[in-house]
């Protein structure tokens, strides 16, 4: 996606700070065609993961926006992002890093982004949840999320309630499974 983003001139990495004008990595990972792009590129530069991921360092950045991936989230906005029903599925690698690092700056936003469901054996299964599944390992915790977007829309959680951030992720819900969100997160404490 950088490539892309880069070829099309959609990126001017004019940032500010030590990695003013270039795109900043630890790892890239992809086709052929990326890694003939990668080599030899000024644009962008490889750098250790202390630096890559550290939260100060991310929120040095001038108005920065990062944006995450999860496999599911709770009302309460518990996200969970590298295991499965309490099996490893990915390594957390930056996750917490890259939603901390924009709360400690003043204007930047964290954005989590997921599907609202999948299907799993045929049938669908909501990523947006009432509560954790026993046995879930918390990824990143709810006071530190910012922003979460689904194809439904987006729920805006800084500075909310509980019970507004629960009404907010019940909303962005996929539809077959929305009012039964709704209706658990109408249950939560009032305010």
């Amino acid at each position: 996606g950088l490539m892309h983003l880069h070829r099309a001139g959609k990126l001017t990495n004019r940032k500010g700070g030590h990695f003013d004008r270039v795109s900043v990595t630890t790892f890239a990972a992809g086709v052929p065609e990326l890694y003939e792009w990668l080599h030899e590129n000024d644009a962008v530069r490889f750098l250790p993961v202390r630096l890559v991921n550290s939260p100060e360092l991310i929120a040095a950045n001038r108005s920065m926006v990062t944006i995450n991936g999860a496999l599911a989230v709770d009302l309460a906005g518990q996200v969970i992002a590298d295991t499965i029903g309490g099996a490893q599925f990915s390594g957390i690698g930056g996750h917490e890093d890259f939603v901390s690092g924009p709360g400690l700056s003043a204007d930047g936003r964290s954005l989590i982004c997921l599907p609202s469901s999948s299907i799993v054996g045929g049938q669908l299964v909501t990523r947006i949840l009432p509560m954790l599944p026993a046995g879930s390992v918390v990824s990143t915790p709810r006071h530190q999320v910012d922003v979460i977007i689904t194809e439904y829309g987006v729920a805006e959680l800084a500075g909310r309630t509980i019970r507004e951030r629960a009404l907010a992720l019940a909303s962005i819900g996929h539809p077959d499974v929305r009012d039964e969100l709704l209706a658990v997160a109408t249950t939560w404490p009032k305010d």
